[in-house]
């Protein structure tokens, strides 16, 4: 199974009696070094692995941006939407001629009332829980 998903395990000797229970897998050669097997913490009967982290921390520019909600106008929005004539706009036309009115009138008023911010990574944060 590590093969199939290019996993190499890097703890070569037991870390319990004469079982390796305990694993550390990398995918990338030269990610994971100094590894250390011994010692132990406090009355745990399982061996200590010690190990580094190599590598430099690549931080990219995020290109994916969101709407910034909390700072949306719908005041704004609100007026946009009111000042369209919706019912001698969409007369005569079919549902899905209407739909795309509406649709590109809605999206405009919501280009001009909620900013976008380009949306970021948050290392650390904890899941829902």
């Amino acid at each position: 199974m590590c093969g199939r998903h290019f996993l190499t395990q890097l703890v070569g000797e037991p870390t319990r009696g004469g079982a390796s229970l305990d694993l550390l897998f990398t995918n990338r050669e030269g990610l994971v070094g100094d590894v250390v097997v011994g010692g132990h913490l406090g009355l745990n009967d399982h061996e200590m692995i010690e190990f580094s982290v190599r590598g430099e921390v690549k931080r990219g520019v995020s290109k994916t941006t969101t709407m910034a909600s909390r700072r949306a106008d719908f005041g704004l929005f609100r007026t946009l939407v009111e000042r369209v004539l919706w019912e001698r706009v969409l007369k005569g036309k079919g549902v899905q001629e209407g739909w795309m009115f509406f649709k590109e009138e809605v999206l405009k008023a919501q280009e001009q009332a909620v900013p976008m911010c380009c949306k970021m990574k948050r290392w650390g944060r904890q899941p829902p829980g």
